[in-house]
């Protein structure tokens, strides 16, 4: 039995991958600040379990010890998927706020990767980091979680080639789906309820698909398209995205 360790899990993203490893016969273990969802009763082991805030400073010793109590010396896969926003100008973001984004985005991932390493390694395993599609594109008023997302891309890319041959290290970049982060981050209540936003479900299967042939993946082709035009005409995607932005604010501030 192959075994998983998702960081997230109690909701979204790692919820769902969580229900979809485990109805794959996957042992599943994870860690997140809620309380043990309901949800994931029956699929996921509540001694599995661990309520661990990533942002603290012992965070990955204590991850580490969670895995020794339960004798997991070996993990196949290792999944960096918790994640926070924050929605407005960088200007009106407190000190905290940056420093959170700064730990769950980004610190915690290299930390634990660091921390747990050596149980990939153990079994030529994967380690997964969930980016986001904005990582390459601008993305006004999400601007220090764009820079997490982007930093979590360089990060993951040395980590591949250093690690070539004993670990495969891969991204995954889906773009906006249907989970609570919007509404947290403070996005906009009429912009968090959108249909073209992504089943997580859906989400979750293409990433289990991403390990499984051990690639990294841009989830959706209208996000493999955007990808492609921040890598490749960012001036001119640029330049659409701020002609987008200027309607945005005259519709919303009443212009005819």
């Amino acid at each position: 039995m192959q075994t998983a360790f998702i960081t997230g899990v109690g909701e979204g993203i790692g919820a769902a991958l969580a229900l979809h490893y485990a109805s794959q016969d996957v042992r599943v273990l994870g860690v997140s600040r809620r309380p043990f969802p309901a949800a994931l009763a029956g699929a996921l082991a509540a001694e599995d379990y661990a309520r661990i805030d990533l942002c603290a400073s012992d965070a990955a010793l204590q991850v580490q010890t969670f895995l020794d109590d339960r004798q997991v010396h070996a993990l196949d896969i290792l999944v960096h998927n918790a994640a926070a926003g924050w929605y407005g100008p960088p200007s009106s973001q407190c000190a905290e706020s940056i420093d959170q984004l700064l730990l769950l985005n980004l610190y915690a991932p290299i930390s634990l990767t660091h921390a747990l390493l050596p149980r990939v390694r153990a079994v030529c395993g994967v380690i997964a980091f969930v980016s986001s599609v904005h990582s390459a594109l601008p993305t006004p008023n999400f601007a220090v979680y764009t820079a997490t997302k982007a930093g979590l891309d360089g990060f993951a890319r040395n980590l591949r080639i250093e690690e070539r041959g004993r670990v495969d290290a891969l991204v995954v970049w889906p773009g906006p789906t249907r989970t609570q982060m919007h509404a947290k981050s403070g996005l906009p209540s009429q912009r968090t309820r959108s249909e073209r936003y992504a089943d997580p479900e859906a989400v979750a299967a293409a990433i289990a698909t991403a390990i499984r042939r051990r690639r990294s993946r841009v989830i959706g082709f209208n996000n493999r398209l955007l990808r492609w035009a921040a890598l490749h005409i960012e001036a001119l995607l640029q330049t659409a995205m701020i002609a987008m932005a200027k309607r945005r604010l005259h519709s919303s501030s009443g212009g005819g």
